[in-house]
């Protein structure tokens, strides 16, 4: 039985994987008619919203039975880099909860239309489940936007692809306290996962999975003590975490609107 069970969970994760970094890179694309290379069938596309700068697909996955929500990264990577702001703005100053003042803007801008849009998807098909995912920045507004769907009933998952550092100790504490099935996806010696640093209270989301340069192999990570694990992305600390084409290319996938459109 217990072979079972770990064999159902492996078909699990490996569907939830795949649906997540399909609609990663499909958020990239031209999705009017959802006819390019990650724009699976499995997907019913009910809104494209598109706005302050960012992107997203919101939607329902009649596979899995559940509804989703992909964000864009930058079309910009370099530029967004090096933009990347590092001050704090506390979301909850009792409990010292802060997050990246730059993430959260955005979130706020998006948050109301896109709220309305999955609750009335709730409704129609009946679910609470949510899948959110994201790429490079995509992955910390996802980030934020599971945090805050999980405080409100719904039963959240995120899968996020290359994703930044998003809050503070504190908010990464609160995240981990609450209902959500989470997995950060790192490629080899992608530059983004480093970013904001450590050093300026900066910590990441679990439960990271590390993939080899060549995508064939993978590492499930210990940060269950909200610490980064040194023999997985953080390995390359702090002189070899400089690469932007592993940031681009997730279990080869090219992400980007150039990339696996």
């Amino acid at each position: 039985m217990k072979l079972i069970s770990l064999l159902t969970q492996k078909i699990i994760f490996e569907n939830l994987l795949y649906t997540s970094i399909n609609l990663s890179q499909a958020v990239y694309c031209n999705t009017s008619k959802w006819e390019c290379l990650t724009c699976s069938p499995e997907n019913i596309i009910e809104t494209t919203y598109e706005d302050y700068g960012e992107k997203s697909l919101i939607g329902y996955n009649n596979k899995l039975d559940t509804l989703f929500l992909s964000f864009r990264g930058s079309s910009n990577i370099q530029n967004w880099i090096d933009n990347i702001q590092i001050e704090h703005h506390c979301i909850d100053n009792t409990n010292n909860i802060c997050v990246e003042t730059g993430f959260y803007k955005l979130y706020e801008d998006l948050y109301p239309f896109i709220s309305t849009e999955i609750d009335k998807l709730s409704q129609k098909y009946k679910t609470n489940e949510l899948l959110l995912t994201g790429h490079s920045m995509g992955s910390s507004i996802a980030s934020l936007f599971a945090y805050n769907f999980s405080k409100i009933g719904y039963n959240t998952t995120i899968f996020t692809f290359g994703s930044p550092r998003v809050g503070n100790y504190e908010f990464v504490q609160d995240f981990f306290s609450r209902n959500i099935t989470s997995f950060r996806v790192t490629h080899y010696y992608d530059i983004v996962p480093h970013l904001p640093q450590y050093r300026l209270n900066y910590h990441h989301i679990p439960n990271e999975i590390w993939y080899n340069e060549n995508n064939t192999y993978y590492k499930i990570c210990n940060d269950s003590n909200l610490e980064e694990d040194h023999e997985c992305s953080n390995s390359c600390y702090p002189l070899s975490c400089s690469s932007i084409s592993d940031h681009l290319n997730y279990l080869n996938i090219t992400f980007g609107s150039e990339g696996s459109c």
